[in-house]
């Protein structure tokens, strides 16, 4: 790719794309190309390029910090900065550490994760990941992390559950993890609101209250990996609005930066910051890129963006309007055993059969050749495969919050047609 314009892609032979996946990461949420962006960066250039973050802070770091914290949650008022979501993943477990170290619990090391799930590709992160396809090839070099399994009623221990009975056994499952490692030495429960690796399920009202509720019985900070969900994507500005949490420590990179820089964000609950500071206790390893003016000053600019543009109030619309549209258009196709997801995050799960629910057989190259020709079709849809029990071969909707209802409508046609075209090569 050579050129791009809103979500619009140009590859060097001139072909043009419609892109459906935000830069194929779920990244560039406002569109990209836009001159109020560039002016930011290009200002900010000018004005102050770089000075690191271990002595002083800078002006726009200042700002991006309080516009974050004025969009969380009441209660969250600390923001530290990295270069991207997996180091924000891996400092809120620092932060984690700090705290408890600052409460003395030296014992609280272990960290509670989900499978499936993705927290990024530092080993750290991977540590955190519950992706045994990608992360087995590094584990003696991974940390030793709890899994547990993830909200998918789909196929997998939850199958079937609905509702409160769905919410009770998943967060019982975090809760025997928790007892049989000893709640003394875990330090957090780091989860997604809702991942795309575990296909994108949408979990019961209640079971995140649940998971908060579990955490501080047993003294365990609940950490959100936000990367993919964040800065409005899920149609509120953190996804576990939705479900009326508020986690101790919130993750946010991809979209906050809209993709125009390197950027992420842990969001701290002020009392977790004043319960370090008591014990003169800090954060002395900040990274090169930590807060830097120019990523600042885009982030300052892309959140402007999404609150004047009303973006999050859209992506919520818009995702209504793609769910209703998938449906109608893919719903009653026998190999689509189920569309699941939130705002402007949607998948699409294919199987063998509707009734079964049995993935389709990996020979069959479904991922591959359905992401190959949409490319043909000058669409960028991406469909994953997945090596877990819990999930099958999916095609993930990522649309910037800022497409129209028209471009949508173009997508899944032409997702149709390939689908129609190629089901009898399964």
């Amino acid at each position: 790719m050579v050129r791009a314009s809103g979500y619009r892609l140009w590859d060097s032979s001139g072909k043009q794309y419609l892109d459906l996946s935000s830069g194929i990461s779920a990244t560039a949420g406002i569109g990209q190309g836009r001159p109020e962006i560039a002016e930011a960066m290009a200002a900010q250039a000018r004005t102050l390029t770089f000075v690191h973050n271990s002595r002083v802070t800078n002006d726009q770091q200042e700002l991006l910090a309080a516009r974050l914290a004025g969009l969380a949650p009441e209660g969250v008022g600390k923001v530290m900065f990295t270069s991207g979501g997996s180091e924000a993943n891996e400092l809120s477990i620092r932060i984690a550490r700090q705290y408890h170290l600052a409460r003395g619990e030296w014992e609280r090391t272990r960290i509670v994760t989900l499978s499936p799930s993705y927290h990024g590709a530092t080993v750290g992160a991977l540590s955190m990941t519950g992706r045994w396809d990608i992360n087995r090839a590094y584990d003696p070099h991974l940390m030793h992390t709890v899994k547990v399994p993830a909200p998918v009623n789909f196929r997998g221990p939850f199958a079937g559950l609905d509702g409160e009975a769905l919410a009770d056994r998943a967060a019982a499952a975090v809760d025997a993890a928790i007892e049989a490692t000893g709640p003394h030495t875990v330090s957090a429960v780091m989860v997604e609101p809702i991942s795309p690796s575990a296909g994108m399920a949408v979990p019961p009202a209640s079971y995140w209250q649940k998971v908060r509720d579990i955490c501080d019985r047993y003294g365990i900070l609940l950490i959100t990996d936000e990367i993919v969900t964040g800065a409005g994507r899920s149609g509120e500005f953190l996804a576990m609005e939705h479900f009326g949490v508020v986690a101790d420590l919130c993750n946010l990179a991809k979209g906050l930066s809209g993709g125009y820089v390197p950027l992420g964000a842990t969001l701290v609950r002020t009392g977790i910051v004043d319960e370090i500071a008591v014990q003169s206790r800090r954060l002395a390893e900040v990274h090169t890129f930590s807060g830097a003016p120019i990523s600042c000053a885009v982030g300052v600019a892309v959140l402007e963006v999404i609150v004047r543009e009303g973006l999050v109030e859209q992506a919520a619309k818009r995702g209504v309007f793609l769910r209703s549209l998938l449906e109608d258009e893919l719903g009653h196709l026998p190999f689509v055993g189920e569309i699941r997801g939130i705002g402007l995050m949607q998948m699409v799960e294919y199987v063998r059969s509707r009734d079964g629910r049995e993935k389709l057989p990996p020979e069959s190259d479904v991922a591959a050749s359905l992401t190959a020709a949409m490319y043909e079709r000058g669409v960028v849809l991406n469909t994953l495969g997945s090596q877990s029990a819990l999930v099958g071969d999916c095609t993930v909707f990522f649309p910037a919050l800022t497409m129209g209802e028209t471009d949508l409508e173009h997508g899944v046609r032409v997702l149709r047609e390939v689908l129609e075209d190629q089901h009898g090569r399964w």
